[in-house]
């Protein structure tokens, strides 16, 4: 079993890291010593070109006061050149030390003890030139003691540099005194001070003593001064490090925009370093957007406003835009000498977040379109504008057709993609100031806003269902899609915005009703339709139960024979309060609530057990033909349903026919095709229902496992009088014939009907020429009637 060693490397990484700051904190603290010590060395050199020029200009003073005096010059020429080397020795050193110190990197220490001994030195010589004993230069060794305490931190080194400097005045008097060093002969100072013991001893230790006071003094000062100096850099560091640690963005800049100061967050933050910074105005930083606000919020901070936080967008060196939070103070009044300090913090990631939170509450996750808070928030909007500039508002309310048989049998992923291109579509079809919602489900809203005429928004309308007739192609399916669309207008419908939504909502279901595919415009007689659509959904759900449904039957006859091939299967709803409901009333509320699988599976059962007991009343056997939902169609267990109850009825498969609707299935033709071969090998005879109002092509036909095409009742209707219909139906019928498939023309209802039907040679015709839906005693005696021979087509 191994062991988890992240843990140590964790702890070493932490640990090199802590050493590498530590060893840099080490290093940046003797490279500021470094620095330091090379400034109080220039302070030095400074002060001692002050102090040379005082006693150049001393000299020079008292030279030629002396020149014209009685005394005239009474230095030797070897004292001349000894005074002038000294001197000129200083001026080397000193101009050494002024142009070199950057280069005497190392050795500063040693450095500063040679230059004070160098200057104790040269003191010295400058003393005996001077007069020796009686010479008025000795202060001098006091302010090479200052310059000690100035230069050397360690008190006792300074002591020292004060004991050597009376050492050295000692020296001096006593190579005086025994004439080792012929002393200087000077004015107004008689001979015998030279050889006074008393006197040189008394002077001596007035020198000394002073200059080990001075030593002291000044030692003890510069260590305050030092202590202070080191407790306020100590503080400046601090500070430093928590202004650059901080996570805060902080920088202080003068009223004319030049940045002073950025701490390591705002180097981090907007990628530029401290010396970019210094080169960058900081109003080039600022958004274009927030430059003209803070311009005017810098000058109000300078007057002496007081601000309250405020927002702002600068630009990162990337191009990146950074939104910061924060507040402004000055340092100072009014004047040009004003610094503005700002500490402001980086909310871009939390702005975005509340535009994404804003988003996901006002936004479709899905589709992206608004959802219904937004979609109220911009109708109320449209509502406010309308009564401005009267105009119209009008409201469309959009539902897929059969979307519920796609998501059941495709899944859910397949179902989502089509609700993204859908919406892409309607999106595409309005103007950039109307509208597009969706609001749940594959149901969608659309504002059309500045309304001038209802056709305008009825060709808005039909534009959209244009665009949704093209097929969707989604992984390898092609699927095909309808809506039905209730408007509602605002004023003429009422200024309640919920209740222009509704009627639009129930304008909707009157499309649905009425065969899908379409547009409506709400009126108040469509509120007692939904009122009895309410009233239908409500008891539906119990009508199975209490049996209240009702199969009635409508012939099938052969256009050359006239004999009866088949009987249709047409459900009734015996309602309790209403009467009888026909199927295009509450077969679309079935196919909403679901109830369609059970009620479908009730009237194929009650077909079969129906022509099973036609059979036994002597009836010769004929199909009979049972429409199928397209919630059925898809339900996978429809084969075993299907297997099932003719097993249960003891109906052969070829005594069954199946009617499905050309929409339902060229939502999925692939899916299609599966189903109908199964079909097919069960022995089931199939029908296309409803054919030529959708969206097969020849292609399509050949694929399919089908006996029959049903003309839709629509082009039979006109056929004598239209010539498009005229034109469509012998298609159709041309089509059939191609393809080896029989054709049937429903809703025939006139002899002119009939005739243009078998002159074109039409195989088959239904309708009420022949007969009306019929209940199913009343077949045989029907059948009986007419002398029919039923048999098998």
């Amino acid at each position: 079993m191994g062991l988890d060693t992240s843990w140590k490397s964790d702890w070493f990484d932490v640990a090199v890291r802590r050493l590498r700051g530590a060893s840099d904190k080490l290093e940046l603290k003797k490279t500021q010593r470094l620095e330091e010590a090379k400034s109080r060395t220039h302070i030095v050199v400074r002060t001692r070109w002050i102090l040379l020029s005082f006693v150049g200009v001393y000299c020079v003073m008292a030279g030629g006061f002396f020149y014209f005096s009685r005394f005239g010059l009474f230095l030797s020429p070897s004292q001349h050149i000894l005074l002038l080397a000294a001197l000129a020795a200083v001026v080397c050193y000193n101009l050494l030390l002024q142009f070199s110190r950057d280069r005497l990197a190392r050795g500063f220490r040693l450095l500063n003890f040679l230059q004070i001994i160098l200057d104790l030195v040269l003191v010295s010589v400058l003393i005996h030139t001077s007069g020796g004993a009686a010479s008025w230069f000795w202060p001098a060794y006091l302010f090479v003691t200052i310059e000690a305490s100035f230069l050397i931190e360690d008190r006792r080194e300074v002591w020292l540099v004060g004991g050597l400097g009376g050492l050295l005045y000692g020296a001096v008097l006593v190579l005086e005194h025994l004439n080792i060093v012929p002393y200087v002969r000077m004015p107004f100072v008689g001979s015998e001070l030279h050889h006074d013991h008393l006197y040189l001893l008394l002077t001596w230790l007035w020198v000394s003593l002073l200059n080990a006071a001075m030593a002291a003094i000044a030692s003890y000062f510069m260590t305050v001064i030092r202590r202070e100096t080191d407790a306020v850099r100590e503080g400046e560091e601090r500070l430093a490090t928590f202004l650059d640690t901080a996570n805060d963005l902080i920088h202080s800049v003068t009223p004319d925009g030049r940045l002073l100061y950025v701490n390591e967050a705002w180097q981090r933050t907007l990628g530029y370093s401290a010396e970019e910074a210094d080169a960058v105005p900081f109003f080039d930083i600022l958004h274009p957007d927030s430059r003209e606000q803070c311009c005017a919020e810098l000058q109000r901070v300078v007057s002496g406003d007081a601000l309250s936080p405020m927002e702002a967008v600068f630009t990162a060196k990337d191009g990146r835009s950074v939104i910061v939070e924060g507040s402004l103070s000055c340092a100072h009044g009014g004047d040009e000498s004003s610094v503005i300090w700002s500490i402001c913090r980086d909310i871009t990631e939390r702005k975005h977040a509340e535009e994404q939170l804003y988003r996901l509450a006002h936004h479709d996750t899905l589709t992206g379109l608004p959802n219904r808070i937004l979609f109220m928030d911009r109708l109320q909007q449209a509502k406010a504008l309308a009564n401005r500039y009267r105009y119209q508002v009008a409201v469309l309310f959009l539902d897929l057709d059969r979307f519920k048989i796609i998501n059941d049998t495709l899944g859910h992923p397949v179902g989502d993609h089509l609700l993204q291109q859908v919406a892409h579509r309607i999106a595409g079809c309005v103007r950039e100031v109307d509208t597009v919602a969706r609001i749940g489900g594959d149901e969608f809203t659309i504002i059309l806003v500045n309304v001038d005429t209802v056709e305008d928004v009825k060709r808005m309308g039909q534009k959209i269902l244009k665009t949704l007739a093209a097929p969707f192609n989604i992984d390898t399916h092609e699927l095909f899609v309808t809506a039905s669309i209730g408007i509602s207008l605002f004023p003429s419908d009422g200024d309640n915005l919920d209740q222009l939504v509704k009627k639009a909502d129930i304008a909707m279901y009157c499309v649905k009703g009425e065969g899908r595919n379409n547009v409506q415009f709400y009126s108040p007689q469509m509120d007692a339709n939904a009122d009895k659509r309410l009233l239908l959904e409500t008891s539906l759900r119990k009508a199975l139960d209490n049996r209240e449904f009702r199969v009635y039957y409508q012939p099938k006859v052969d256009i050359v024979s006239k004999r009866i091939t088949a009987m249709e299967a047409l459900i009734r709803w015996d309602h309790p309060i209403l009467g009888l409901v026909s199927p295009g009333e509450f077969i679309p509320l079935a196919e909403e609530t679901g109830l369609i699988i059970p009620i479908g599976e009730w009237v194929l059962r009650a077909a079969c057990f129906q022509n099973c007991e036609w059979v036994r009343q002597g009836i010769p056997p004929m199909r009979v033909a049972v429409n199928l939902s397209g919630y059925q169609f898809q339900q996978k267990n429809l084969l075993e349903t299907i297997r099932g109850i003719l097993d249960e009825t003891g109906l052969t498969a070829d005594l069954l026919e199946l009617e499905i609707t050309e929409s339902v299935i060229m939502q999925n033709p692939d899916f299609a095709v599966s189903v109908l071969n199964q079909l097919r090998d069960l022995g089931v005879h199939i029908s296309i229902d409803d054919f030529g109002i959708g969206y097969s092509s020849l292609a399509h036909l050949k694929r399919f496992s089908v006996n029959t095409l049903k003309i839709d009742k629509s082009f039979v209707r006109d056929v004598e009088i239209n010539s498009a219909d005229a034109a469509i139906a012998t298609a159709i019928i041309a089509m059939g014939n191609s393809l080896n498939l029989k054709v049937i023309a429903e809703g025939v209802e006139t002899e002119g009907q009939l005739s243009f039907l078998s002159d074109n040679k039409c195989d088959e015709v239904q309708g009420y020429l022949f007969s009306t839906p019929m209940p199913p005693e009343k077949v045989a005696e029907f059948m009986r009637e007419h002398g029919r021979s039923a048999g098998r087509g």
